[in-house]
C-alpha cells in the first residue's frame, strides 16, 4: 500500500469498523482463522488496521502483534492491544526471521498490485517459525458477487506462490457476514486458506 493509501485509512480509523461490519464480521473472521489452526504462541496481524481482528484473535489465546502502515489505525490498535502495534509495510515487516507462529492478512491481498502481494507472502514465509502458518483471505471480489478485478488475491495463485516459498496448502474455510457492500444475491462469503511452513 502507498502512503496515499495509508493517508486514506488515517482518515478513515474513526469510523473504520462501524463501516465494515463491526464486532460481528470481525469475530467471524477470527473464527475462520481458529478453525484451521491451532491456537496459542505469537501472532502477527499484516495490515490488521484497528486491531478488531486482532482483539479476537488475542481473546483465543494468540499474542497478538498488530502491524499497519496507517498511523491512525494503529492509534485505534492501541487502545484495544497496548504496547503490541507495529508500523510497518506488509512486504517488509519488522520482524526478525522464524520469529513467530501465526501470520494473518484479513482483506489485504486483493488490495495490492500482484508483485506486492507476492512479497507479502514472502514476508510471511520469513517471519514464520517451521511449523508455523500463514491464514488469508482470498477471493474478495467474489464474495461480493463481482467479477474479479485483479489476481493478487486469487486462492489458486496465492496457493502457488506459498509453495514456491516453503509454505504448504493446509485448507481452506469461509466465513459469512455483512458488511455496507451487498453481492448481487444479497449474501457475503469470505474465503480463507491455510498454509504451514514446512522444515
Amino acid at each position: 500500500m502507498s502512503s496515499s493509501g495509508a493517508s486514506y485509512y488515517d482518515d478513515e480509523a474513526g469510523v473504520y469498523d462501524e463501516t465494515r461490519g463491526g464486532q460481528p464480521r470481525a469475530q467471524a473472521a477470527a473464527e475462520a482463522v481458529a478453525s484451521l489452526v491451532p491456537s496459542g504462541g505469537v501472532a502477527v496481524d499484516v495490515a490488521g488496521g484497528t486491531g478488531i481482528v486482532s482483539a479476537e484473535l488475542a481473546r483465543m489465546g494468540w499474542s497478538v502483534l498488530v502491524s499497519d502502515l496507517s498511523v491512525g489505525m494503529l492509534q485505534v490498535a492501541a487502545e484495544r492491544l497496548p504496547g503490541r502495534v507495529l508500523a510497518c509495510s506488509a512486504d517488509r515487516l519488522a520482524l526478525r526471521d522464524a520469529s513467530v507462529d501465526l501470520v494473518t492478512t484479513i482483506w489485504l491481498l486483493h488490495l495490492l498490485p500482484v508483485p506486492v502481494a507476492d512479497r507479502v507472502v514472502v514476508e510471511a514465509a520469513r517471519v514464520l517459525r517451521p511449523g508455523g502458518h500463514l491464514v488469508t483471505t482470498v477471493d474478495k471480489d467474489l464474495a461480493h458477487g463481482r467479477a474479479r478485478r485483479t489476481n493478487a488475491d486469487h486462492g489458486e495463485r496465492v496457493t502457488d506462490v506459498a509453495r514456491r516459498h516453503g509454505l504448504a496448502f493446509l485448507g481452506g474455510t469461509s466465513f459469512a457476514t455483512s458488511t455496507q457492500w451487498r453481492s448481487a444475491d444479497g449474501g457475503q462469503v469470505f474465503a480463507v486458506s491455510a498454509y504451514r511452513k514446512e522444515g
